[in-house]
């Protein structure tokens, strides 16, 4: 129904319930989606600095029992999530890399232009400055900016269809924050015959 002119528009602001210390752990320990969704409405709404800071750490709780894998598949799921996320940031990293190099391919292109008008107008010093830009270093730069982009190319491939094996619906938008509390142990060597076992987890806060 359309409004009347002049009319006010009411609006119905959610009013959030101030959480005690114990709701919040009673809240953390649930470890449901639910009891996240209303932790994270609290501290958005929350303005005191102590208890915000209170509520986040309870959060964390949280979503460690909630995303916790339950069974194998679970653990090679979670696991899969990590590796998507340190892709991602590669990815990442690849893009900015990109931004760099054809800054300076566009650097070194309207050098070109100046070092050519240079020697347009000093005719008596073309052989001497003619080596003063060289055009092997541009040649290069587009080779490395080619093979970077191809490598993006894969690793954007690589991620679309790693997260179409994620089926756990909780560990489809886990927050890549998340991830960052576990140590994976990626940086074991496997060629000195380790025995690892990806479902073992260490949670830093626990």
């Amino acid at each position: 129904m359309a409004k009347k002119p002049g009319e006010k528009v009411e609006k119905n602001l959610a009013v959030i319930k101030e959480l005690s210390e114990n709701e919040l752990q009673k809240l953390a320990h649930k470890g449901t989606k639910e009891a996240i969704e209303k932790i994270e409405k609290y501290i958005e709404a929350e303005q005191d600095i102590e208890k915000r800071s209170y509520a986040e750490m309870a959060l964390e709780e949280c979503e460690f029992f909630y995303y916790q894998p339950r069974n194998k598949k679970e653990e090679d799921e979670f696991l899969l999530a990590e590796l998507i996320r340190r892709k991602e940031n590669h990815i990442d990293d690849l893009y900015s890399k990109i931004e760099n190099i054809d800054f300076y391919i566009e650097r070194l292109l309207l050098e070109k232009k100046v070092h050519e008008k240079v020697l347009a107008n000093h005719k008596n010093k073309k052989e001497d400055w003619k080596y003063n830009w060289v055009q092997d270093l541009a040649v290069m730069e587009e080779n490395k900016l080619k093979e970077i982009k191809d490598d993006l190319a894969y690793d954007e491939a690589w991620v679309a269809e790693a997260k179409k094996m994620i089926k756990t619906e909780r560990y489809k938008n886990m927050p890549a924050s998340h991830l960052e509390h576990y140590d994976f142990n990626m940086d074991i060597d496997f060629e000195d015959d380790i025995d690892f076992d990806c479902g073992e987890y260490f949670y830093e806060n626990e």
